[in-house]
C-alpha cells in the first residue's frame, strides 16, 4: 500500500481533535486497497489446495471478474462492507499460520473460501448481471453481505445452494427449498430476512447505516454475531438515530460529514447500565461501530447517541492511519488509562488519548453546566494525563510523537476554559476516585514491606517501625498485577452524571439502603460523597471497611470523604497510595478500624 500518500492537509486533519470528510475519503480508499490486497493473499494462499476446489474459488473469482468490468462501483460497495472486512481478515490470519490444525476450526474452510461466492453472488445481483454461482450454506442459512440472509431447510450444518439471477429475479435454491428475494432486498420475503438500514437527513446531510444482526463474523472476539432485532427494537433505533442526527448536524456539521461519509454499520448490543453504555469497534471492519441500546433519557439521549458514535469513529480514523503507518512499537509495558478499568498497553493508550480527545471537544461546545460541563471537565484532566505519559516515550514513532503532540497543542488551551464549580468539583471528584481504585486494584506493596508494617500495627507501636524499633523508611515502588477483578472503577463519575441528569432519582437512591441492586458497583458511601456529605460518606466507609471482603473504592472513597471533612494527611495517604491501606488490612487477622490506619499510615 505504498502507493497511498497522504497529503500534509488531510495528514493534519487526521492528527487533530476534529474529523475531516476529505480525510474519511482518502482513508477509505485506503481501506478499498488492503481489502484488494487481502483478497489476492488468500487466493496466492488457498491456490490448488482442495479445499479452494470443493469452494468453487475460481468459478466466484471468474464471476467476480467478469462484472468488475460491468459495475466497478458495486465491487468497492460490496468489498468495503464490514462484514466482508472482517471475512477476509480472519481467512487471512487462518491461511498465513504456518501449522494449520483444521481440526481445531469451528467452521471448515471450504465454507470460509466459499464466502468469495457469496460475494461475488451479491456484487452480481446489484450490477443486474444474469449468473449462477454455488455458495455454502452455514446453520440453514445463506448470508449475502449487503442485501441479507436467505433461510433454507437444511439438517446440516454444512451444505451448499445455488444462487441465480435470470430476468431480474434472484432465487437461492438449497436441496429441498428455495428462496427468491424481494425486489427490494430490504424488505422480509418468505425465507428471506433484509438487511434493514436507519436513515437520517437533517440540513440536506444524510446518515445511511446498516443494522448488522444478520452477518456471521462477529465485530469483536468473544462477542457473538448480534441476533436479529425484532421490528419494534428496529423502530426503536430508527426513532433514536432520527433524534441523535439534527442535533449533530446543526451543532458539530463537521462530525456530521465525517460520519455520513465513513460511518457503514451499526452491531446493536443489548442495554446495559443506565449511563453506563458500551461501544467497540474493529479494526478489520472499517465504519462498523458496535453499541449498546441508548437509555431513554430524551434530554440527553441524542447528544449520548451522538458522542457515542464519534468516540468509536475516531477508533475507525486511527485504525486507518496505522495501517499506512505505525505510531507505536509493541511493548510489554502497561499503564492506567482513565477511561478504563485495566491497565493498557501503550497502543490502548494512543487509541484512547485520540477518541477521547474527540469526545472531550464534542461536550465543550456543549456548554458549562450539567452533563456537557462534567464530561469535558473529566476529559480534559483525562487526557492530559495522559498525554504527559505519551509525549516522550521512547517506543512512539515519529508520526507517533507528532500525532501525540498535535493533540496536547490543540487540547492544552481547554484547561483555562470556564466550567461551572458544581461539574468542576464533581469531575474532580470522579476522577481522584477513579485513579485511587485502580491502584487499589492493580498496584501492590511489595510484601515483605507490606508484612513489616502489619505486625508493626499489631503490636501497637505508635509509628511504622521494624523489629528492632528503627522506622520503616518510605514506601517502595508498588508491582503493577492486573487484578482481573477490577470493574466498574468508573462508579463515582455514573453517579456525577446520574446526579446532574436526574437529580430525583438520585435523591431516592439516597435513601435506598441497598443502591447496588439499582446501580452495580455503588455503596450507600459513595452516594453521600457524590451528594456532598462527606460526614456521612467517612461514617459509611468506615462501617463498610470495618467488615471482611470490603471493594478496594471504599478505601480510595475514604481518602476523598476524609480530605473533604479536613483530615488531609490521612485522606492523601488514602488517595496516594490506597494500596499499602490494601495490603495492610489484608494481612490482619481482623479488618482495622480504617481512619485510625489511615492516620497511622499518614508519615509515611
Amino acid at each position: 500500500m505504498h502507493h497511498h500518500q497522504l497529503s500534509v492537509s488531510v495528514l493534519r486533519s487526521l492528527l487533530a481533535t476534529t474529523e475531516d470528510d476529505t480525510a474519511v475519503a482518502v482513508l477509505l480508499d485506503v481501506e478499498y486497497s488492503r481489502r484488494l490486497l487481502l483478497m489476492r493473499g488468500i487466493l496466492d494462499s488457498c491456490a490448488g489446495t482442495p479445499e479452494a476446489e470443493t469452494a468453487g474459488v475460481e468459478e466466484a473469482w471468474r464471476l467476480l471478474e467478469s462484472v468488475e468490468k460491468r459495475a466497478p462501483e458495486a465491487v468497492r460497495a460490496v468489498l468495503l462492507d464490514p462484514q466482508v472486512g472482517l471475512w477476509a481478515a480472519a481467512l487471512f490470519r487462518r491461511l498465513s499460520r504456518a501449522e494449520r490444525d483444521e481440526r481445531a476450526q469451528d467452521v471448515p474452510l471450504w465454507v470460509e473460501l466459499g464466502f468469495l461466492a457469496q460475494f461475488a453472488a451479491t456484487v452480481s445481483i446489484m450490477a443486474g448481471a444474469p449468473f449462477r454461482v454455488r455458495v455454502p450454506v452455514r446453520d440453514s442459512a445463506v448470508f449475502l453481505p449487503c442485501l441479507g440472509r436467505a433461510r433454507l431447510d437444511t439438517a446440516e450444518r454444512w451444505g451448499t445452494a445455488e444462487v441465480r439471477a435470470q430476468d431480474g429475479v434472484v432465487r437461492v435454491v438449497g436441496d429441498a427449498t428455495a428462496v427468491t428475494l424481494p425486489e427490494d432486498p430490504e424488505r422480509e420475503a418468505p425465507g428471506w430476512q433484509g438487511l434493514r438500514r436507519l436513515r437520517a437527513t437533517a440540513e440536506g446531510l444524510t446518515l445511511t447505516l446498516a443494522i448488522d444482526d444478520l452477518g456471521p463474523y462477529p465485530a469483536v472476539s468473544g462477542l457473538a454475531a448480534s441476533r436479529r432485532l425484532a421490528p419494534e427494537q428496529f423502530a426503536d433505533w430508527q426513532r433514536w438515530i432520527l433524534a441523535m442526527w439534527p442535533l449533530l448536524v446543526a451543532d458539530h456539521r463537521a462530525d456530521a460529514r465525517a460520519l455520513s461519509a465513513g460511518l457503514l454499520s451499526l452491531v446493536p448490543l443489548p442495554h446495559r447500565e443506565r449511563l453506563r453504555g458500551r461501544t467497540a469497534s474493529s479494526s478489520d471492519a472499517f465504519g462498523c461501530v458496535l453499541l449498546t441500546e441508548p437509555d431513554e433519557d430524551t434530554a440527553v439521549l441524542p447528544a449520548q447517541l451522538g458522542v457515542a458514535l464519534i468516540h468509536e469513529f475516531r477508533h475507525t480514523l486511527l485504525n486507518g492511519l496505522i495501517f499506512l503507518a505505525p505510531l507505536f512499537e509493541d511493548c510489554g509495558d502497561l499503564f492506567y488509562a482513565p477511561w478504563r478499568d485495566d491497565p493498557r498497553p501503550l497502543g490502548g493508550l494512543v487509541h484512547g488519548a485520540y477518541a477521547f480527545s474527540g469526545v472531550a471537544r464534542y461536550w465543550r461546545a456543549r456548554g458549562e453546566e450539567g452533563l456537557a460541563g462534567f464530561e469535558f471537565a473529566l476529559l480534559r484532566d483525562a487526557l492530559d494525563q495522559v498525554l504527559t505519559t505519551l509525549r516522550d516515550h521512547p517506543l512512539l514513532t515519529p508520526l507517533g510523537h507528532r500525532l501525540c503532540e498535535a493533540l496536547t497543542e490543540q487540547t492544552a488551551p481547554w484547561s483555562a476554559e470556564p466550567v461551572g464549580r458544581h461539574e468542576q468539583n464533581l469531575a474532580r471528584l470522579a476522577s481522584a476516585h477513579h485513579h485511587a481504585t485502580w491502584r487499589a486494584h492493580h498496584l501492590h506493596t511489595p510484601k515483605p514491606y507490606a508484612q513489616a508494617l502489619a505486625q508493626a500495627w499489631q503490636h501497637g507501636h505508635r509509628e511504622a517501625v521494624d523489629d528492632s524499633g528503627a522506622p520503616l523508611g518510605p514506601v517502595p515502588e508498588p508491582e503493577l498485577r492486573t487484578d482481573p477483578g477490577a470493574c466498574r472503577l468508573d462508579t463515582l463519575a455514573l453517579l456525577s452524571r446520574l446526579s446532574l441528569v436526574d437529580p430525583s432519582e438520585y435523591a431516592r437512591l439516597l435513601a435506598d439502603a441497598d443502591p447496588a441492586a439499582q446501580i452495580p458497583g455503588a455503596a450507600a458511601a459513595d452516594l453521600a460523597l457524590v451528594a456532598g456529605d462527606a460526614q456521612t460518606a467517612v461514617k459509611l466507609y468506615a462501617e463498610e471497611l470495618a467488615l471482611p471482603g470490603a471493594r478496594p473504592a471504599a478505601w480510595a472513597g475514604l481518602g476523598l470523604a476524609l480530605t473533604r471533612t479536613g483530615e488531609k494527611a490521612a485522606g492523601a495517604a488514602l488517595t496516594s497510595r490506597p494500596e499499602v491501606a490494601v495490603a495492610v488490612s489484608r494481612l490482619l487477622p481482623e479488618p482495622p478500624d480504617p481512619v485510625a490506619l489511615a492516620h497511622w499510615l499518614a508519615p509515611l
